[in-house]
């Protein structure tokens, strides 16, 4: 069950283990290819997949997303999004991405992975990943300019594995759509 008193504190440590890879400098991060750093970054998911599985099943995260709406946050995430988002994660999504994310033929795994989903996941699998790369832009784009300054003082590495991530979950998007439904 979640603790309403924990959680942020588990979701940012959460937070930190999940960027580190891509988007901390670190001692592998020059030599690293950018592959490597996914399968590193679907290992901490994996690690963690439970708990992603019950915040995505969570009455408490549900209301507070329907509160911030009301409020007038979260102005790129609609209600179809967050339940694009929550349905993936609770019919097997997670699970599916993490196995795409440490395979050595993502893009193989990743069409594999997705015949095996519920068809409504495979239906909304495009929109939800285009949607997951404006966010992933946004995102990321604050981050660095919260650590750096700005996107010019951010280290080129971490700039280039930015610009691949944005890349690769296009082209997942790309690949969802073409599939076979």
């Amino acid at each position: 069950m979640i603790n309403p008193f924990t959680i942020q504190a588990k979701i940012h440590t959460l937070q930190q283990e999940v960027l580190k890879p891509l988007y901390a400098m670190h001692q592998d991060q020059e030599k690293a290819p950018h592959d490597r750093l996914l399968a590193q970054t679907g290992k901490v998911i994996a690690k963690n997949r439970l708990f992603l599985e019950e915040l995505s099943t969570s009455r408490l995260v549900s209301t507070v997303f329907k509160i911030v709406k009301l409020f007038g946050g979260a102005e790129q995430l609609t209600t179809d999004d967050f339940s694009r988002f929550t349905s993936y994660v609770t019919d097997g999504g997670l699970k599916a991405m993490v196995e795409m994310l440490l395979a050595a033929e993502k893009e193989k795994v990743f069409l594999s992975e997705l015949r095996r989903l519920p068809p409504q996941i495979q239906k909304n699998a495009p929109a939800m990943l285009n949607k997951s790369a404006m966010l992933h832009e946004d995102f990321i784009t604050d981050y660095f300019n919260q650590q750096y300054g700005n996107l010019e003082a951010t280290p080129e590495k971490l700039i280039d594995n930015f610009h691949k991530s944005t890349a690769f979950i296009r082209r997942l998007a790309t690949l969802a759509k073409q599939s076979p439904q």
